[in-house]
């Protein structure tokens, strides 16, 4: 079946391959990282079972088919165009769990805090495994015409995930090279990862490496310069599909140097902590843009005030391509249905081409 168009003969995914060679494509185009099983449900108005997890692997634990098939429903009822599908290297940091007010954290711990740490623990499966292959196919025949993303990480985000930020920080200082190690082993997985993903027929590589606090980044400009972009810079330049990066925080001061990677597009232009305007009038010649809608908007204001920011930013960085409308990393289950819908039908009603 194919899906229904927002504004002319584009699908989905041209919409979105277009916007990040920075064209101006038929429509404004929506790209998500993860919608919340609540939320969705509410929305589409009916039970929505995407498993967002992964394995102890790093693959995803659901079939590629249905998962495709619960993303497609909720693109379908809010007029989205990708789809999603992680391959990700095993953190090795303690089990998920609740911090003592009561707040989720996303991972405990690093485990890898020495060189005996890396030693003992380090061990990462085949990217090139037959029923991670067998089930990246069966998400791709099902993916219909929306854009499929495969979802990776470069290898510093991991990294600090697996070292923990206390000894990430001391190793900064007294042992660079445990990081160095650490870092270009699990990029080195991804080079070898995300070649199987492209010959499985996807259409975008996007990397969630979060580097970055609403203060700024973790690290200074000249450490990434130093020890991780040259790996990493190497690793993206062997994809043959494009490559969006993403990190949460003000990463205004380390954009110079993040966009020597070459990638297509950054997400998610925190709003908060980051001047789209700015970065789109500084970076636009060289780089697409996704994101920027207020997470935190979309949990406390009104509809009314999700159309005007969706209409502003149309206005403002949308009308010359090169633009990719998201929120400011996910939609999750404690924002407002209202909000989301009010987000999309804006999207539908200023986001047509300028012809």
């Amino acid at each position: 079946m194919k899906q229904k168009q927002k504004t002319g003969d584009m699908t989905p995914r041209e919409r979105v391959l277009a916007a990040l060679r920075r064209e101006t494509p038929d429509g404004l185009p929506w790209m998500e990282g993860i919608v919340g099983n609540g939320i969705a449900s509410a929305l589409c108005g009916e039970k929505i079972n995407v498993d967002w997890s992964v394995a102890p692997d790093g693959f995803p634990r659901q079939r590629g088919a249905e998962l495709a098939e619960e993303q497609k429903k909720v693109n379908r009822a809010l007029g989205k165009d990708n789809l999603n599908f992680s391959a990700f290297a095993p953190i090795f940091a303690h089990k998920m769990k609740k911090s003592d007010d009561g707040s989720p954290v996303l991972v405990g711990d690093g485990m890898v805090r020495s060189r005996q740490d890396f030693d003992k623990l380090f061990r990462l499966p085949s990217p090139s495994d037959s029923s991670f292959v067998a089930n990246a196919r069966e998400f791709i025949a099902h993916k219909e015409d929306y854009c499929a993303c495969a979802c990776v990480r470069l290898g510093i985000g991991a990294t600090l995930l697996s070292m923990g930020l206390e000894a990430f920080s001391y190793a900064m200082a007294d042992e660079p090279q445990l990081i160095v190690d650490v870092h270009d082993a699990y990029a080195d997985w991804t080079r070898q990862v995300v070649p199987v993903l492209e010959e499985a027929g996807f259409d975008v590589i996007w990397a969630f490496d979060d580097v970055a606090f609403n203060a700024g980044p973790v690290f200074s400009p000249r450490f990434y310069a130093t020890h991780i972009l040259p790996k990493e810079r190497a690793v993206a330049a062997t994809f043959s599909k494009p490559l969006i990066t993403h990190s949460d925080g003000d990463m205004t001061p380390l954009l110079d140097v993040w966009l020597e990677l070459g990638q297509a597009a950054i997400h998610p232009l925190q709003p908060d902590v980051m001047d789209i305007v700015k970065v789109k009038r500084e970076y636009g010649s060289r780089v697409a843009l996704v994101g920027n809608i207020f997470m935190d908007d979309l949990v406390r204001k009104s509809p009314a005030e999700i159309d005007s920011q969706v209409r502003d930013r149309i206005e403002q960085i949308g009308g010359s391509g090169g633009y990719v409308i998201s929120t400011s990393n996910s939609i999750t289950d404690d924002m407002k249905p209202e909000n989301v819908r009010a987000m999309a039908q804006a999207i539908a009603r200023y986001g047509r081409a300028r012809r």
